[in-house]
């Protein structure tokens, strides 16, 4: 009987894992980036329901707008400090050149303005990293510092780049990014731009050809994460995507880099109507079902976090307008109650 017991007990213990393998993800493993800076009262929103990464564009012209101008970190401190006291760690998406250094916003630096570029990013390492003055500067803010810093965006597809996307191109900068981020913090890790798995524009590049050429370009050594965009008909191929990239950084002998997903998402309205505009239940439906699939297979495929995209509504017609947790107004949506759900946060 009491063998019966102990083999009783055993299964049951199994079984409550298995079914918490999803609550068991850290609190960092559920994020959110808007379309939009948030203010202070969406910041406050997600700490009350345990967003725990928030992605954000770190916009160099925000910073310096003007050639050899001091840097201004305000617009940062402003989004940075109170994420900290909410306990959200913050992830930023180094992206876009000011009209100085580039001929247009989406372009990367030009080779006269990468020495600018590279002493841009080793200041915000400094000031917001492991000890970064921020933190001494504002003593009764808790430390949370940026760990992650990720070079640009959907890379691979010529809205985010130059007309036409090279692999090559993007691991020269990347080569300055890293150098720059780690003289400013030496215990900062770099993640790639997250990649579409098949843009569907001109020029783009699929990521089964633009991963590996990033890969045959030496750069393994200067980066500590690959990131993802596999935004899909349904959270089951959103994971193949997922396993897909995994078996590529497999091929060449990085299985134990992490994977982000820093982007994933389905809309509840605009235009044109395609596979990812859906209801707004079905939406909250693919939100559960993705974060349940990621968590599960978190271990296995070293998944380090999910970013949902996005965090609120914003105007406009198009579809990824409307992929938000929240509508344009503030009111929250189905998702934003499935994501509580996960996280254990209060709506």
């Amino acid at each position: 009987m009491r063998r019966l017991l102990v083999i009783a007990t055993t299964l049951l213990i199994c079984l409550m894992a298995a079914g918490s393998s999803q609550a068991a993800a850290p609190r960092a493993f559920y994020g959110v980036i808007p379309a939009n800076d948030p203010d202070s009262t969406e910041i406050a929103r997600m700490g009350a329901g345990k967003v725990g990464t928030l992605r954000i564009n770190f916009v160099w012209g925000a910073v310096q707008p003007t050639a050899g101008s001091a840097y201004d970190w305000s617009h940062y401190d402003a989004i940075i400090g109170p994420a900290a006291e909410q306990g959200i760690r913050v992830l930023p998406t180094v992206y876009s050149s000011p009209a100085w250094a580039a001929d247009r916003p989406n372009h990367p630096p030009s080779k006269d303005h990468l020495n600018d570029f590279r002493a841009f990013v080793q200041a915000a390492a400094a000031r917001y990293g492991a000890n970064g003055t921020y933190w001494t500067e504002h003593p009764t803010t808790p430390k949370l510092p940026v760990i992650d810093w990720q070079l640009w965006n959907e890379v691979n597809s010529p809205s985010f780049w130059f007309r036409k996307p090279s692999a090559k191109q993007y691991v020269g900068l990347l080569r300055v990014f890293n150098g720059g981020v780690k003289a400013g913090d030496p215990s900062a890790k770099v993640v790639l731009a997250g990649l579409f798995r098949t843009p569907q524009i001109k020029n783009g590049i699929d990521l089964d050809r633009f991963l590996p050429q990033i890969y045959r370009r030496k750069a393994k050594g200067l980066f500590d994460a690959v990131a993802l965009h596999p935004y899909a008909t349904t959270p089951r191929d959103a994971l193949e995507a997922v396993k897909e990239t995994r078996k590529i950084m497999g091929r060449f002998k990085d299985r134990r880099t992490p994977l982000w997903i820093t982007e994933v998402g389905w809309a509840t309205g605009g235009n044109p109507p395609t596979a990812l505009t859906v209801s707004p239940q079905r939406q909250a439906s693919y939100l559960r079902k993705t974060y349940g699939m990621m968590a599960r297979n978190r271990g296995r495929l070293k998944i380090a976090g999910v970013i949902w995209y996005s965090w609120r509504d914003v105007p406009g017609p198009i579809w990824f307008f409307h992929t938000g947790l929240f509508t344009q107004d503030f009111d929250p949506k189905p998702a934003w109650d499935a994501f509580v759900g996960l996280t254990g946060g209060n709506p």
